[in-house]
């Protein structure tokens, strides 16, 4: 098996049809597994898989693992030498997969690999800080800082001598993670914008606002503390402090007039308590 993609679903519906079909009908002189881990979603997603059960492999988690555990489940049960992480609301085009694993193979000793990223209307995805955002308008290839997690593409072996991604991250910020580990790897992260998708973005957190401020705060913290020790971290704790106080009051006092607002506030109250009082990073299983 040339390529496996992992594509972790949870509450996905809406989209889910449109990945799968995109990336079943792709034209590709290899072979190549889907492998679908689904996080107990409750939105009908299982129905919709129930109708492409000849045609991938799937995985019902049993409880909502995150996006780390669920892609190392998924890809434990790879078996293709290039592992594609793909997320759920994302498009891909005939050609994408070739592309991908055709410059993998040209230069095997890269680290990970990931195309240029659309939005919806067809415009340029830029990830990364406002400073690096640059490196993404070239049309060659090229080494950066970091890669979006939406699509990555990665030796299987590698990935597994990484131990995959870390399940301390529940969702958000395992991908900058990923990327600080392959680094320190001394290998490359390369953006390829000859290959190219849809990513439409922020699918699984829509409807969960409180959860998703805690899970980016807590992964930040955790980032911080783990590739840039206590000390930086105790310098970094109290910077986020001071980031947040303003933004809880300021939604406090907005949730007096908009009802949507208090539960913004509750998810920023819940990060000031995990920093004020110094509570684990590692979630709770």
């Amino acid at each position: 098996m040339k390529l496996s993609i992992v594509i972790v679903n949870y509450n996905g519906a809406h989209f889910l049809t449109a990945c799968l079909d995109s990336v079943l009908a792709s034209k590709t002189p290899f072979p190549f597994e889907v492998i679908v881990v689904d996080n107990q979603s409750t939105d009908g997603s299982r129905a919709i898989l129930d109708g492409y059960q000849h045609r991938l492999i799937r995985l019902n988690m049993g409880y909502n693992s995150g996006f780390s555990a669920g892609n190392n489940a998924g890809a434990r049960l790879a078996t293709g030498d290039y592992l594609l992480l793909l997320n759920n609301d994302t498009v891909v085009f005939e050609s994408t997969l070739t592309d991908l694993v055709t410059y993998f193979d040209e230069h095997p000793d890269i680290g990970m690999l990931a195309p240029k990223l659309l939005n919806g209307d067809g415009s340029l995805q830029t990830p990364g800080s406002l400073l690096m955002r640059w490196a993404y308008y070239g049309d060659r290839p090229r080494s950066v800082s970091f890669l979006a997690g939406a699509a990555i593409m990665l030796q299987r072996s590698f990935y597994e001598t990484l131990g995959g991604l870390d399940e301390a991250y529940f969702f958000y910020n395992e991908d900058l993670d990923l990327c600080k580990t392959i680094q320190k790897q001394g290998r490359s992260l390369v953006y390829f914008p000859q290959a190219s998708m849809i990513h439409f973005g922020g699918l699984s957190t829509r409807t969960r606002r409180r959860g998703s401020i805690l899970e980016g705060y807590r992964g930040g913290l955790y980032f911080c503390k783990k590739h840039y020790g206590g000390g930086v971290y105790a310098i970094y704790r109290w910077v986020v402090l001071l980031d947040l106080l303003p933004r809880w009051a300021m939604n406090w006092l907005l949730s007096l007039f908009q009802s949507d607002r208090a539960e913004m506030a509750r998810g920023y109250g819940d990060v000031i308590k995990l920093v004020w009082f110094n509570l684990p990073l590692v979630r709770s299983s």
